[in-house]
């Protein structure tokens, strides 16, 4: 069993790295990948760890990274990066010094909206600097200790499903709705990079997104990059939708990956390994890829 979507107290998980290896070790997962959000601090703290001590697993090099494609924010999976590459090419290394800055501009404006429209809130939420953290969930769980907050979100048409992220700030519709179109690299400019660093780009549950037509959307990333495959295993897919994005995999000879998205207490309903309780992806699903890299 395999689990390559792991969220650590880098970014925005709860559990720390060790913690993540004893239980990867209790649940006898074959392989992990740490996929920290624009971060690879988790693999810097594991250079200055005895890993076999916590896990006898295989551990996979990777991080989600955010980017745009068609003025729709996605995220990429890199697997397999070089972290020496990576250091020397100081592009995904500096990711999280970049973006954090961003952060710190999203939150404030997520806090500026939310006083004009009389939400309650604790104005003394921040960015903290130590670890990659994302506006929009440090804002959506401050708002939803209130609950008279719902009324006014519902009176504004906001939603926090399936996040407040893609409801509310990914939405042109909202008053929170931020553009992020030239914060962040184009999907393409992101899979070269990740590319230059030995690793292999994979596009993060595609059913995640906004879409109105998911597959139409993916196919076109498909054949206007390099990219080398996607999650087609994911916590909150339905079988038909994996099993649709695993025959656009066959249909373009990509490869395939999977993971849970675990966020440890951030996310109480996924579980590492297991998902929401029956996710069990093979290690057989990445044989193809597991040890090639670019």
């Amino acid at each position: 069993m395999i689990d390559l979507h792991i969220h650590s107290n880098h970014s925005d998980g709860t559990f720390s790295v060790i913690e993540i290896l004893k239980e990867a070790q209790r649940m006898n997962l074959d392989v992990i990948s740490i996929t920290d959000h624009d971060s690879i601090k988790a693999y810097k703290e594991l250079e200055n760890i005895d890993v076999k001590k916590y896990y006898s697993g295989k551990i996979i090099v990777g991080a989600e990274m955010k980017s745009v494609f068609k003025d729709i924010p996605v995220e990429i999976l890199g697997y397999n990066i070089d972290l020496k590459k990576a250091k020397q090419r100081k592009y995904i290394d500096s990711l999280e010094t970049l973006y954090l800055n961003i952060q710190r501009e999203y939150l404030k404006h997520l806090k500026e909206v939310g006083k004009t429209i009389g939400l309650k809130f604790n104005e003394d939420i921040y960015i903290n600097e130590n670890k990659m953290q994302y506006a929009s969930d440090i804002f959506q769980t401050e708002i939803k200790k209130y609950p008279e907050n719902i009324d006014i979100l519902k009176k504004n048409n906001i939603k926090l499903e399936p996040n407040f992220y893609r409801a509310a700030q990914c939405n042109p519709n909202t008053v929170f709705y931020i553009k992020e179109t030239d914060r962040f690299p184009k999907v393409k400019e992101l899979i070269d990079e990740i590319h230059k660093t030995g690793g292999l780009a994979f596009l993060a549950h595609p059913y995640i997104y906004p879409l109105e037509n998911t597959l139409e959307f993916v196919e076109q990333i498909i054949n206007e990059t390099d990219l080398d495959g996607l999650e087609c295993y994911y916590s909150y897919f339905t079988k038909e939708q994996t099993e649709s994005l695993i025959k656009l995999c066959k249909k373009h000879n990509l490869y395939i990956s999977g993971g849970t998205d675990f966020h440890g207490q951030n996310r109480l309903d996924t579980k590492l390994g297991i998902g929401t309780g029956d996710l069990n992806i093979g290690k057989e699903v990445i044989n193809e890829w597991i040890n090639k890299g670019r």
